[in-house]
């Protein structure tokens, strides 16, 4: 017993002051918080100003109250520590952050963009393993410098921790104001938003309506056909374009090429890229059908299509001024915590903390005559939710109207069962495809009830096909990569099987197309679909980036022929590219 009491005493004792323990104590809690509860949210959000719903100032308050907090806890544990015990205390937190913070920057292996893509984390148990390894030889250096000589241990643990918390420093004071932090600072301050407004009214006449599923490759749609042959039969009327082409491989910046024809290639913000096309457009698409006297409602997510809603509020009738906004601030903190652990974590840890970017729009409600959920989000569930709510209201005073739905379709996370309804376990990409189709079919449905489906143009359609391969070079997209496109015009009854074409046509014929549907002059346009021959010989452009470790590079593709063979794609550029984002 007293042996026992003996090394217990030992471990207690400390010839150390107060004071020597004070310090350390609070230089390695300070470096802790820090890096994980302070400079790893804001860098994130430096680097994705564009898609942040709340101000910069918002999140640099919470982050400095729920850091403050976290601070005086944890130094106040460690104070009440001494000996041995207070070293061991110490070694682990300082390990915990050195490992973190060299993580972050240096040890992170690619997991694709923070999308709300599911990630299969058995592919990557090899790397989680040799990660542990690493985190294991990190701890273990400090620990033997702490048994080999307590001196040098408490001389490098306050060098270390000056060094991490001065190079942080630095890069957090440069990115406030440094060059380019104007972005930083009126990020989230918009005071007008894209808005649910009019959601589910129509015109009385002459209504294109694009329902846009996301990421739904052609492979994709064709497995949803075979598996669920009643979707053919609510196509009746409709041509299925099998051989259409996107302009690149994401959403951003493919929707916002599809309405203006400015390329992205990736070496400007994207705060700039957006700007430049919708200010001095190639096409000028939405003006030309708001100015012929047409409404035009466009329901997305803002920051991946337009950037700045002041840019597009002359011409997107569901722009406008948005009442007070309310950010949120628990959520806030939650998700950009989330984020910021997801970085720093060890690789078998990430799975607990990872997001996706999306995510974020719900921290932002707004208290205007809209009520608090007047900003647009996509959000299948709640689209769908609203719409049997309120159903669809005519607009008999219109002349018409272009109206934009963006649905999640075939892209991850799969929130929706085949009968359109919320689920809270993962689905499957087939039901939630399939549930976006009957979605559609109601809407039809209800356009034929108040006689108007005859004249109205449907257009159901992606903004690219399947996403690269996550190989870090160019044979992650050694793949043909082709969207879906089904057209009924105006003037087509819902009879008939629906129509397969395998005319080789594009996003810059589509563009064309819906410019016809309005009666506008199509000449500064270019090529309809309707005007290209089924068996004529096309030449498209498609950019694809690389996705994974290694130098990001967008490559162009030229595509002679048919898109579903990929020996039809030849390489015909390489660019790096600077700006990706999450």
């Amino acid at each position: 017993m007293n042996a026992g009491r003996e090394k217990l005493n030992a471990l207690w004792q400390d010839k150390r002051s107060w004071r020597i323990r004070l310090s350390l104590a609070a230089l390695c809690a300070f470096t802790c918080v820090f890096t994980f509860f302070i400079f790893g949210p804001c860098e994130i959000y430096a680097q994705n100003a564009q898609e942040m719903p709340f101000s910069f100032a918002e999140l640099l308050g919470g982050l400095a109250g729920f850091g403050a907090l976290v601070f005086v806890v944890l130094f106040g544990f460690l104070l009440l520590l001494r000996g041995k015990i207070f070293n061991f205390a110490i070694s682990f937190l300082f390990a915990g952050t050195l490992a973190g913070y060299l993580q972050g920057n240096f040890l992170n292996t690619y997991h694709g963009a923070l999308t709300g893509d599911a990630v299969n984390w058995l592919h990557y148990k090899i790397p989680m393993f040799v990660n542990c390894g690493v985190w294991l030889l990190i701890f273990g250096a400090v620990f033997l410098l702490l048994y080999f000589s307590r001196r040098i241990w408490t001389k490098g643990l306050r060098f270390l921790c000056l060094i991490l918390i001065g190079v942080q420093l630095t890069a957090l004071v440069s990115l406030m104001v440094g060059n380019g932090s104007h972005r930083l600072w009126k990020a989230g301050r918009a005071d007008q938003g894209l808005t649910t407004d009019g959601i589910y009214e129509v015109a009385g006449e002459q209504n294109v309506i694009v329902f846009l599923l996301d990421r739904l490759d052609n492979q994709y749609m064709d497995a949803a056909l075979e598996n669920y042959p009643e979707l053919e039969e609510g196509l009746h009327g409709f041509t299925y374009y099998h051989d259409f082409t996107g302009s690149y491989a994401n959403t951003r910046p493919s929707l916002t090429y599809l309405l203006t024809g400015v390329q992205h290639d990736y070496t400007v913000p994207w705060e700039d890229y957006f700007h430049k096309a919708w200010t001095e457009p190639e096409y000028t698409l939405l003006p030309d059908i708001h100015e012929a006297g047409y409404r035009t409602k466009v329901y997305t997510d803002c920051g991946y299509v337009f950037g700045e809603p002041q840019d597009v509020s002359d011409f997107v009738d569901n722009v406008r001024s948005i009442g007070k906004k309310t950010v949120r601030k628990r959520p806030m903190l939650t998700k950009m915590l989330d984020l910021s652990f997801y970085r720093y974590a060890p690789e078998a840890m990430k799975p607990y903390f990872q997001i996706g970017t999306s995510e974020l729009n719900s921290v932002v409600v707004t208290e205007g005559e809209g009520g608090a959920n007047e900003l647009f989000a996509v959000d299948d569930a709640v689209f769908w939710s609203g719409y049997r709510e309120k159903g669809l209201t005519v607009d008999a005073a219109g002349k018409g109207s272009f109206i934009f739905y963006h649905l999640n379709g075939a892209h991850d996370p799969f929130t929706i069962n085949a009968d359109a309804e919320p689920i809270k376990e993962p689905g499957t990409r087939d039901e939630q495809i399939v549930g976006n189709f009957r979605m559609i079919f109601r809407y039809m449905e209800e356009l034929k009830e108040k006689g108007l489906y005859d004249d109205t143009t449907i257009i159901i359609t992606a903004d690219h096909g399947r996403p690269p391969k996550q190989t870090g070079d160019l044979s992650g997209i050694s793949e043909s990569r082709v969207s879906t496109l089904m057209i009924k015009p105006a003037g087509t009854k819902a009879e008939g099987p629906m129509k397969v074409s395998n005319k080789q046509v594009c996003q810059d014929n589509l563009r064309a197309s819906i410019a016809s549907y309005f009666g506008l002059e199509t000449g500064g346009y270019g090529r309809t679909i309707e005007s290209i021959g089924e068996n004529e010989q096309m030449t498209r452009t498609m950019w694809m980036r690389t996705e994974g470790k290694g130098e990001k590079k967008l490559y162009t593709f030229e595509i002679r022929g048919d898109a579903n063979d990929f020996a039809n794609w030849k390489v015909v550029g390489e660019l790096k590219m600077e700006y990706t984002g999450l």
